[in-house]
């Protein structure tokens, strides 16, 4: 019997989870990262040429950072849930390829499909949409969002809330693949 080292099934889950999730992690704290260390101080005297290569370079990043984030969010929805979801036939017993009929057969990891993966399936949603308002706020404005307090404070919050719901995301992701790999 030929075994393959990686099926496609879980060539996907790690593109998803490691290489767009992962990206998508990294790109939004550059991003934040980003916007607390380029700001303009009120009153103080900036060269107009850094700040709006700052601003495009902030700008990048954080567009950058939407579009991972968009692309984890639809691999994830539209390629690696539905395996997910797939029902076993008739009197398997074996649910190892079966992830959501795996965790629900046991009590102790029911939580996983009831609560991790339920999260899974809504809140990446909500983050790429606060990280795409961003984008659209730093390409807009540009330097705008480097001197007005007010507005790098509200990009920072959206971005910072936008990391929180990826990071979490991923960690019940870890757990859900842990314990129910898509094989």
């Amino acid at each position: 019997m030929d075994t393959l080292l990686f099926s496609e099934r879980s060539i996907w889950t790690m593109l998803h989870g490691i290489v767009l999730g992962g990206g998508a992690l990294v790109t939004l704290f550059a991003a934040l990262f980003s916007l607390v260390a380029m700001r303009v101080p009120a009153g103080a005297a900036a060269d107009a040429g850094a700040v709006d290569r700052q601003a495009r370079y902030l700008a990048g990043l954080t567009v950058a950072a939407a579009v991972v984030l968009w692309l984890a969010v639809i691999v994830g929805t539209y390629v690696s849930f539905p395996p997910y979801r797939a029902a076993p036939p008739e009197g398997t017993a074996d649910l190892s390829a079966y992830p959501r009929s795996l965790l629900l057969s046991s009590p102790g990891t029911e939580w996983l499909h009831g609560f991790a993966m339920e999260i899974k399936e809504h809140v990446p949603w909500i983050a790429a949409m606060l990280a795409t308002a961003v984008a659209f706020v730093a390409a807009r404005y540009r330097s705008a969002v480097l001197r007005d307090a007010r507005l790098r404070r509200m990009a920072a919050a959206l971005l910072g809330v936008s990391l929180a719901l990826v990071a979490g995301a991923a960690l019940l992701g870890t757990f859900i693949n842990k314990v129910a790999p898509l094989e």
